[in-house]
This record gives structure tokens, C-alpha cells and sequence, in this order.
């Protein structure tokens, strides 16, 4: 499953991201990049994460997941219907 993250900006200044994970993330992408007109000052970054970076520990009681990052890359933001 792929997550979406969407970083904004207004006027250059950054105002966070949203994330999202769900199976329809980049429809939920679309519905906010919807919302944020670059006429009103915004400008929005869409990252995707098909992968992701884990840290394991070996022990005596075996392999065990620590955590893990998903690897972000840019892509082009998705056309509005």
C-alpha cells in the first residue's frame, strides 16, 4: 500500500504536511489540493511512499521490528475530476 504525504505552503511559508495511508490516499490528496488554490498563495509538494526503511533486532527470542520509516519520493500532484 502506498502512502501519500502533501506538504503546503501558503505565501512560502510552510504551513505542515498530511499524510495519508488509506487505500484511496491519493483521491483524498485531490479532494485537499482541491481546497488550496495556488490563486490564494498555496503551493503543495505530493510525496509517495511505496517503501520503507526497518530496523530490526536479533535476539534470543529472534527477529524483532523496532520501527520502521516509509522512503519518500516526489511525484506530480493528481489532475482534479
Amino acid at each position: 500500500m502506498q502512502i501519500h504525504r502533501l506538504i503546503i505552503h501558503r505565501n512560502e511559508r510552510l504551513l505542515g504536511h498530511f499524510d495519508s495511508d488509506v487505500p484511496w490516499s491519493r483521491e483524498a490528496v485531490q479532494d485537499i489540493a482541491a481546497r488550496l488554490p495556488e490563486a490564494d498563495g498555496y503551493r503543495l509538494e505530493l510525496l509517495v511512499a511505496s517503501e520503507q526503511q526497518r530496523v530490526l533486532e536479533s535476539g534470543p527470542n529472534g527477529v524483532r521490528l523496532l520501527y520502521s520509516t516509509p522512503l519518500f519520493t516526489p511525484t506530480s500532484m493528481p489532475e482534479s475530476s
